[in-house]
């Protein structure tokens, strides 16, 4: 019985980016990497889209974590303030109208201008 020495058939698609010849079959293109419509269908991903989201998460978790610590040190500072001002005897004045905190040689409310005691 003599052999099929053959090659077998594939069908053949084309690139939609660079118009190289595919496999009917193939997710990506060989020669630019970009995925065909049988990938899209398919939901393939690409290492590139996984990436992609790994750095979209880690955005958002990095924000998430600056965010907290802008307001830790927003509070730090708050306190230091609070604490430089108390040693050198120079306490913010309060304002009795609108209870706005003023520096401590203000006369007049820098928010709503009434006289500071």
């Amino acid at each position: 019985m003599p052999q099929d020495n053959r090659l077998p058939v594939i069908a053949l698609g084309y690139c939609s980016k660079c118009g190289m010849q595919l496999a009917e079959d193939a997710y990506f293109c060989h020669r630019c990497g970009y995925k065909t419509a049988l990938g899209v269908q398919t939901g393939v991903y690409s290492p590139y889209e996984n990436v992609s989201e790994a750095f979209v998460r880690m955005g958002k978790e990095m924000e998430k974590v600056f965010s907290t610590a802008a307001r830790e040190v927003e509070k730090a500072l708050d306190v230091a303030r609070k604490n430089i001002e108390e040693a050198a005897g120079r306490t913010p004045k309060m304002c009795p109208g609108c209870g706005e905190r003023n520096a401590w040689d203000s006369r007049f409310c820098y928010r709503c201008g009434k006289p500071l005691s």
